[in-house]
């Protein structure tokens, strides 16, 4: 164990790099289906200096990033060696986070090395999609933003804003950060709390109802992906169907208007749908899996939910910390319940680095308590 301790980044960063070429030598560069309207919107900013106010404007802080290595003559291939090197930003940020809170070099490793070894998470910076720099952006700005001082905190404002621009979830990240401020001023001075709460709440409240009603009219229209019933994106394995037909709303109607008839309607299939979208999110398994995968997912990532469950309890995490990963969790569920199903597993990416890092938190807690307990009888 001494050794390991002494050499424990070093293994961790060789660990890193052969996962990174391995990945890349398999999947070099992968152009999939949203690839080609990033990269369409991308190489208009580029070249005409035009930005398409269409719905790809919510993902303009990774159109973007595209329109910059194409200004510099890049190739994709700049893109994908780009969001490799970030994931291994987010990884040391993962490590100091973890060992911020934990104050255990053990926890730290075991949090980073779930985190590089995933495939299901390091596989996505080799795609032309948000999902890789989402991630890593999002785990460098919650270090920052829950470990460091003042004048390093600052530095997560740029990255707060890139984080909303990047995807439409990224008003979650906005949620999450007010829950996490809110709940520290609760705890650290409460002589504030009364005077900011209301009037922030209300201003929070209003921005991000807008926010919402914004992405609503931006995305796929839901009322036909409810009425599809699909669990798996489009597969028919275990659809949800309505025994009597479904009240549809009009077309004309505003999203969220649609949105809140269907659900007044249709109540009984809505919350059935949505209940096994939530628990779908959180399974993984997929019928399009080979059964080595899912069995992968089984034997590795339910295990870490039951640890991860285990650090909101007793544990170093404080409660404005607990507050701010249980809502980047919970919240990322349900929008994925209340939209598009996750059919690669790709939604829950974001959140899997802080799942690692509540159950290597818990893992390494739970451990030291039993070494005390053991040593104190005598064993």
């Amino acid at each position: 164990m001494r050794v390991l301790r002494i050499y424990h980044l070093y293994i961790l960063a060789c660990i890193w790099l052969i996962i990174q070429i391995v990945l890349a030598t398999h999947h070099g560069v992968k152009i999939v289906f949203d690839s080609h309207r990033y990269l369409f919107h991308a190489r208009e900013l580029a070249t005409n200096n035009h930005l398409i106010a269409d719905r790809n404007v919510l993902y303009l802080g990774y159109t973007a990033l595209l329109a910059f290595f194409f200004k510099l003559h890049f190739a994709t291939q700049a893109v994908v060696v780009f969001q490799s090197l970030l994931s291994g930003l987010a990884a040391c940020s993962l490590y100091k986070l973890t060992h911020y809170i934990s104050s255990s070099w053990l926890a730290a490793t075991l949090a980073t090395l779930a985190y590089i070894c995933w495939p299901d998470i390091q596989a996505w910076n080799f795609y032309i999609h948000t999902d890789s720099l989402f991630c890593s952006v999002l785990v460098i700005y919650s270090y920052l933003l829950l470990a460091t001082r003042s004048r390093q905190r600052l530095l997560a404002l740029p990255l707060f804003a890139w984080l909303l621009f990047i995807r439409p979830h990224g008003i979650i990240v906005g949620i999450a950060t007010f829950i996490y401020w809110i709940s520290n001023l609760y705890f650290n001075n409460r002589t504030h709390f009364k005077r900011v709460i209301t009037t922030s709440s209300i201003l929070f409240i209003i921005i991000a109802g807008l926010g919402f009603n914004k992405i609503l009219q931006n995305i796929f229209p839901l009322v036909g992906i409810y009425r599809g019933g699909s669990l798996f994106g489009g597969h028919t394995f275990m659809a949800v169907t309505s025994a009597t037909p479904l009240y549809v709303p009009v077309a004309t109607d505003p999203p969220w208007q649609q949105l809140l008839l269907f659900i007044w309607h249709n109540p009984a299939y809505f919350i059935k749908l949505f209940a096994l979208k939530f628990i779908v999110f959180f399974a993984q398994i997929k019928p399009y899996y080979s059964s080595f995968h899912n069995i992968a997912i089984i034997l590795f990532i339910y295990p870490i939910y039951g640890l991860a469950s285990m650090a909101f309890r007793k544990s170093p995490v404080t409660v404005p910390q607990r507050l701010f990963f249980l809502t980047l969790i919970i919240i990322q569920a349900t929008s994925v319940a209340l939209t598009l199903p996750d059919w690669d597993n790709r939604f829950i990416v974001p959140v899997l680095p802080f799942i690692f890092l509540l159950a290597a938190v818990a893992f390494v807690a739970r451990f030291s308590v039993r070494k005390a307990s053991n040593e104190s009888n005598g064993y």
